[in-house]
């Protein structure tokens, strides 16, 4: 593809050649006719200031005919009625004193020549055309036999009876034409060099600007919008690189604005298809927790409906295991709605400020019967007393929920520990169990709902699998860091609160 750049070189170059071209050819063709009009115009001056002389004056006029002579090149010869010479161009009889001695004496013409009586002889002359003015001038083209020199000439008669006869070589007018073409030529030439030379130059100087617009539209092209056109001027690419900034702004601006929303689109998708995951495992997981204790419930009652059960120890029994699974899929329920509640904000948190180690001795004291009936060694570690801001129902469920995993899950060596450590501006709280570690692939999934790590555990020593999924929510509700972690000869869980400052 051709650039502008060159385009608009060549363009200059092509109007530079065409115009010396065209006045080359004018020159050549139109110059000789413009100049033969010239000259056919200083005849006819000539003639009639010629003719406005007195006769009788002729010698007295010498330096007039001089100066007609020089200024137009031409020869003038004036005869009589009889044919007698009465002014002859470059015959010293009728030059000025000074010029008529320098001839005579420089091998001029000899004064016995120039007798009035004998008139010099003419080279013989053929008419090539002959143009009428009115009776008495005319002009003829004509070319002497001899040398085949052409001559421009008027003949005519004065108003006295002379006859006048101006003579004008056109050798003289060619030579002229030539001189002027072969001027012209070298003029044409270095013009031309110097037109070059300036086309570069504005060419440059044009397309410059055009060549940093299109870099940079190139490069808004590819959504690059860091660079801006320089403006350098108020003409009309000044104006255009000015609007392709505020373009590229603007642009830039949309594109900025459309990617953030591009994000959050991305962003509620994913959330959405995650909640849409969750809720497929929570209905999965709710029917499957479901289904045991309403196979229970369903079973027992028709054995009562049916009176299966004949004695009243029968029919006891087949309430209890009624009302035990009525209870447990009410535990269920409302655990649900309590994850679902803190997840999404509906359960606004009861934030208040309370003793760490109160609170924790407190409510591990609930489960020291149970652990002496497990033979569970169990030991506390607590610091000096420091506040904490916090939901203490919140943060007790969170306690609770690892206190009985503890307990369920504390292996032969039967050791529960529970250590209060200050971090920084926070409280941690860790638990510690013995057991078999965990695999590191299983960690993340300890805190999803329904996810039970020992899948043969039975209905009686295990719950629903919705203990961490709760301290998961009540954690991130508060904003503070939840884990856990194998650590030598057991595993270790922990959260965090913040400090009250």
């Amino acid at each position: 593809m051709n650039s502008i750049k060159k385009k608009l070189f060549f363009q200059i170059g092509s109007l530079i050649i065409i115009l010396v071209s065209l006045i080359f050819l004018a020159n050549t063709v139109l110059f000789e006719k413009y100049y033969t009009g010239i000259q056919k115009d200083q005849f006819i001056v000539h003639y009639n200031k010629i003719n406005e002389m007195d006769s009788g004056d002729y010698q007295n006029n010498l330096e007039q005919f001089l100066s007609i002579e020089r200024a137009s090149n031409i020869e003038i010869d004036i005869r009589d009625e009889e044919g007698e010479i009465v002014y002859l161009s470059k015959n010293p009889q009728f030059q000025p004193p000074v010029i008529s001695n320098v001839m005579n004496g420089n091998g001029g013409m000899p004064p016995e020549n120039l007798n009035g009586n004998v008139p010099p002889r003419k080279p013989p002359m053929n008419q090539l055309k002959v143009e009428d003015i009115n009776d008495n001038v005319r002009f003829v083209w004509a070319i002497d036999q001899i040398f085949e020199n052409e001559f421009l000439l008027l003949e005519g008669q004065l108003d006295n009876g002379y006859r006048i006869e101006l003579k004008l070589p056109i050798l003289s007018i060619k030579t002229n034409i030539k001189v002027a073409n072969d001027f012209l030529l070298i003029i044409g030439v270095i013009v031309f060099l110097i037109a070059v030379g300036f086309a570069y130059v504005v060419s440059n100087h044009f397309t410059k600007p055009i060549t940093e617009l299109n870099e940079v539209t190139n490069r808004m092209k590819k959504l690059d919008f860091g660079t801006e056109c320089k403006v350098l001027s108020n003409d009309e690419i000044g104006q255009l690189a000015e609007n392709i900034n505020e373009m590229s702004i603007e642009l830039s601006t949309a594109m900025n604005d459309l990617n953030e929303k591009n994000k959050q689109l991305e962003s509620e998708i994913n959330e959405k298809n995650r909640l849409d995951e969750k809720r497929k495992a929570l209905l999965n997981n709710v029917a499957h927790e479901l289904k045991t204790p309403l196979a229970l419930m369903r079973g027992y009652s028709e054995g009562l409906k049916l009176n299966i059960a004949k004695s009243k120890e029968k029919s006891d029994f087949y309430c209890d295991v009624i009302t035990d699974e009525t209870q447990k899929m009410n535990q269920l329920v409302e655990s649900l709605l309590d994850i679902n509640q803190v997840e999404f904000g509906d359960k606004a948190l009861n934030i208040k400020s309370f003793e760490i180690n109160e609170f924790i001795t407190s409510h591990f004291n609930k489960y020291v019967k149970i652990m002496d009936e497990k033979n569970i060694s169990y030991k506390v570690n607590t610091i000096e007393n420091n506040m904490v801001s916090a939901d203490p129902f919140m943060i007790e469920r969170v306690f609770t929920n690892y206190i009985t995993n503890a307990i369920n899950y504390v292996d032969e060596n039967l050791i529960v520990e529970i250590s209060v450590k200050k971090i920084d501006d926070k409280i941690r709280v860790e638990v510690f169990n013995t057991c078999d570690p965990i695999n590191e692939n299983e960690m993340g999934k300890l805190w999803d709902s329904f996810y039970k790590l020992d899948e043969a555990r039975t209905r009686d020593n295990g719950g629903h699998g919705l203990g961490l999924s709760i301290v998961k929510a009540i954690q991130e509700a508060h904003g503070n860091a939840y884990g856990v972690k194998n650590v030598e000869n057991g595993i270790l869980f922990s959260f965090e609160m913040s400090l009250d400052i």
